[in-house]
């Protein structure tokens, strides 16, 4: 057995280099440690699982070792193939399967590849379970049984069911859309067309290889072709998706890049008239401005740590209709479970806007103004990363208020501040900046590169 790298076994899924850290002989590993569990969790001999995958290259292979450990513990296996992340949660929920699990590693690059487990009610199998995982890997103690594999359709079913929910809700609607050949490009052309929308669609053709720009809507040079072609077609809306189609970028009709925070409020706006006083979920690397104005419509603002698993669970314990983060992942307790379905989304955006009279950019113009730095990732090495936050929260609490529920929320005043935090996916900190004027934006930035330059382990170049 070649040796098992523990730092693939992350906050909320597992994710490596193939083959250096996972290949086929570890998912075989992983396979049989997560149908023992599942079978102990719910008492059962023979749990139903689906297993899907993305277009990444070898993604096929580690599927089909997945399955493999999977069947050698009496799992019965649904196999939906190459498909969005959100179809398997979509399968999990609609077939009432005991879990599932996807082989993606989403935005990384195309060298990496991950897994993503669910239980039942497609509820992220994340955090401590994770560790679990690794533990039960590490006893070599699995349970045996006698499986089953089936080929199923998984797309069908959802495009029919998300016509049911939206109709067409988008007549007469101009939308573009780039998938970033990700997974997800032929589904959603086909489920926007369904609204009666006219969809222009940008690399719709799934290729791991990334030909044409990383699969990333959280990088605004991944945006920069969607901004021209909406202006161009002169559309209402622009939508982009990452890889394996959970996570979700906007762009208004003047070719504008919402944040995730202005995606969220223009949700939130509307899902606080259809659910009255009910709580909002999101996460310490969000804007001061989501806590103003949900209070203000009358919601519950919810403040939680970063990752979609965090998010997810938080909704589950608060009961809440609504959940963001800021790498683009939204959850809609009422059209898609509570699970994180960048389509769906993108849909009910769709929904919201063609219901109203203003255009996109005349919504948000509503909101208070923030002025948002892009997300900074320098490197830092997985076995130092946690460390030095600790390092970093320490230096700043000496002059400043800090929130330590996830990483470094660090307080500068007059609605500024930043959150400095280990990243969840990767050997990468996460920085996030906002203040209420360009000159203290400019101000904290400063401050905050200064501070990151004296550690040797962080790369400031992207």
């Amino acid at each position: 057995m070649s040796p098992l790298d523990p730092h693939i076994f992350r906050a909320y899924d597992i994710r490596g280099k193939v083959p250096a850290q996972l290949n086929e002989e570890v998912c075989r590993l992983i396979g049989r440690a997560f149908g023992s569990i599942v079978r102990e969790l719910y008492t059962i001999e023979h749990p139903k699982l689906v297993v899907g995958r993305d277009m990444r290259t070898h993604s096929a292979s580690l599927e089909q070792a997945l399955i493999e450990g999977l069947v050698s513990t009496g799992c019965e296996i649904l196999d939906i193939g190459m498909t969005p992340s959100p179809v398997n949660y979509f399968v999990i929920c609609h077939r009432k399967l005991d879990g599932g699990l996807q082989v993606t590693a989403s935005h990384n690059p195309k060298e990496d590849n991950g897994i993503k487990l669910q239980i039942r009610d497609a509820v992220a199998f994340a955090g401590e379970d994770i560790q679990t995982l690794l533990q039960r890997i590490a006893s070599g103690t699995f349970l045996s049984g006698k499986g089953s594999v089936k080929t199923i359709d998984g797309i069908g079913p959802y495009l029919d069911w998300l016509e049911q929910q939206f109709g067409r809700c988008a007549d007469g609607a101009r939308v573009v859309i780039d998938t970033g050949n990700g997974t997800s490009g032929p589904v959603m052309m086909e489920a926007i067309r369904r609204t009666g929308a006219q969809v222009t669609g940008l690399y719709l053709e799934p290729d791991g290889t990334f030909p044409n720009h990383p699969a990333d809507p959280s990088k605004h040079a991944t945006l920069q072709e969607l901004q021209e072609r909406v202006v161009r077609e002169k559309a209402d809306i622009g939508f982009a998706l990452d890889g394996d189609g959970d996570r979700l970028g906007v762009v208004d009709e003047q070719g504008n890049i919402l944040s995730c925070d202005q995606t969220l409020l223009f949700l939130a706006e509307d899902t606080l008239k259809r659910f009255p006083g009910k709580p909002i979920v999101f996460t310490t690397s969000m804007s001061s401005t989501l806590e103003t104005e949900i209070r203000k419509w009358g919601g519950t603002p919810v403040m939680c740590k970063v990752g979609h698993s965090f998010v997810e669970h938080e909704m589950q314990k608060q009961g809440a209709p609504l959940g963001g983060e800021q790498s683009g992942h939204f959850f809609l307790e009422d059209l898609a479970h509570g699970y994180d379905d960048a389509l769906i989304v993108a849909l009910q955006v769709l929904r919201i806007l063609k219901s109203g009279k203003e255009s996109l950019s005349l919504c948000l113009a509503h909101y208070p103004t923030v002025f948002v730095a892009q997300e900074l990732r320098p490197g830092c090495p997985d076995d130092r990363k946690f460390e030095i936050v600790a390092t970093i929260i320490t230096h700043f609490q000496k002059n400043y208020p800090v929130n330590t529920l996830d990483g470094a929320r660090i307080d500068f005043g007059d609605g500024a501040w930043s959150n400095i935090r280990a990243s969840n996916t990767s050997p990468k900190l996460s920085v996030c900046m906002e203040a209420r004027s360009p000159e203290k934006l400019t101000t904290i930035a400063e401050l905050i590169h200064e501070h990151l330059k004296t550690y040797p382990e962080i790369s400031l170049k992207e």
